[in-house]
């Protein structure tokens, strides 16, 4: 035991001393906090009115585009050739030109520049034209346009659960999903570590000065549970940084925990249209929604869970991986051996729409029974609500299987971390299985 503990502290502080360590550490709570603030500080230069030139041989949409679009519209009477000359010298970013048109079916509108126009610019001026031409038609078939809009109707239908609370699917996906896809994205990450740490020491040779004081299983666990014990404290560091970084960003944007995201969301709309805003807004009050709908999820279930699938799932994929580990020379060799490995895992993934369509259907419950498939699919699932026999059955089998798994690998890693300058395939594996050592 002394000697699995030695190894545990070794590979837990060769790694958290290294630099990539701490700069990885450092990095992805600054890119969540810009994440969060960048579109406030991008906005603010990049979504400055633009103005457009507009020649409107049909004198149709005169002083009608600018109800439209946060664009700024001169109407100027020149042709267009003088005018597509004059355009350079205006610094002016586009200009549009309208021939006599059919309001029916309007056609040959064109829009020019010195150089290429952005997609946001471009959108904006065709949406301005639709609309403006909309009005156009309403008006003319005798349609009052308040009217119209008043008469579509959207009907919003509040879920509860049988205790009046709040409840959302959406919620329960977004949960869902995040959970899977962090454990998905930590299974990958340190068990890779894994994998690379036992490369590079059976290439230095120190593998074997090792295994004359230790045997190679209690190597190989002291490896997978220091790596762990590394993405544990990772982790830690990442949410408390986050959160040190957005209370930092709140007293820097007026002390206002919501002053971030209501600055953010009002540069994101600072040049849409009123109907678009009004979507925007919708939206937003849905997103509220959704925000307040979490409380009646089980929150409590879901992070216990969310602990123990990310340990159970990690701890039976690094075994795998440190078995691939011992039976290459260079990690270009394991790459025929970790697709089939990982496949589970990647299967999981896509399957995981499938799960939230139907969270209670056979397919979610037996991805979420198989070892290889349950860290994953059972995360997506809780935030539905789950019985506890399941999740009770689900970990019972996640932990028989990271149990022979464990001792598969065992037996392939006594043997792979003394072979080298031998290309190992699937079926030499399997011999290694029934080797006395």
């Amino acid at each position: 035991m002394n000697k699995i503990l030695l190894i545990i502290q070794r590979e837990y502080f060769v790694r958290v001393r290294k630099r990539s360590f701490l700069i990885m550490t450092a990095i992805a709570p600054l890119l969540f906090a810009g994440l969060l603030v960048g579109p406030v500080l991008l906005n603010q230069n990049v979504n400055k009115g633009k103005t457009i030139e507009v020649i409107d041989e049909s004198g149709l949409y005169k002083g009608k585009l600018e109800k439209h679009s946060d664009l700024k519209f001169v109407y100027v009477n020149d042709s267009l050739e003088i005018a597509k000359k004059k355009l350079p010298k205006t610094k002016h970013e586009a200009l549009l030109y309208i021939p006599k048109v059919d309001l029916t079916k309007p056609t040959g509108m064109k829009l020019f520049a010195e150089k290429r126009v952005s997609v946001e610019v471009e959108r904006n001026v065709e949406k301005a034209i639709s609309k403006a031409t909309e009005d156009m038609k309403l008006l003319k078939s005798g349609i009052d346009k308040k009217v119209l809009s008043e008469i579509k109707t959207k009907v919003s239908v509040e879920t509860q659960n049988l205790k009046g609370e709040e409840s959302s699917g959406r919620a329960a996906m977004i949960i869902g999903y995040v959970s899977g896809f962090l454990i998905y994205f930590a299974i990958f990450l340190y068990g890779v570590q894994v994998m690379r740490g036992v490369i590079e020491e059976k290439v230095s040779r120190i593998i074997e000065v090792m295994i004359s004081s230790v045997k190679p299983f209690q190597m190989m666990l002291g490896k997978i549970i220091g790596v762990a014990l590394v993405g544990i404290t990772q982790f830690i560091l990442w949410i408390g940084l986050s959160i040190a970084i957005i209370f930092a960003v709140g007293s820097f944007m007026g002390g206002d925990s919501a002053a971030v995201s209501k600055q953010t969301t009002a540069s994101i709309t600072k040049n849409m249209d009123a109907e678009t805003k009004a979507a925007m807004q919708e939206e937003l009050a849905q997103g509220n929604k959704i925000f307040k709908a979490i409380s009646s999820i089980p929150i409590t279930t879901t992070i216990i869970s969310f602990l123990l699938y990310f340990i159970g799932g990690y701890l039976l994929y690094s075994a795998l991986f440190a078995a691939v580990g011992s039976a290459a020379d260079t990690e270009t060799d394991t790459q025929q051996f970790v697709l089939p490995i990982s496949m589970p895992l990647v299967f999981t993934m896509v399957a995981a729409s499938a799960i939230v369509r139907d969270p209670n259907g056979p397919l979610a419950f037996w991805m979420s029974m198989i070892p290889l498939t349950s860290p994953i699919a059972m995360m997506i699932r809780i935030p539905y609500g789950v019985a506890t026999w399941e999740i009770a059955v689900s970990l019972v089998l996640l932990i028989a299987g990271f149990i022979a798994i464990t001792w598969l690998a065992g037996r392939i890693y006594r043997v792979g971390v003394l072979m080298y300058g031998k290309k190992v395939n699937f079926k030499e594996i399997a011999k290694w299985l029934f080797y006395k050592v």
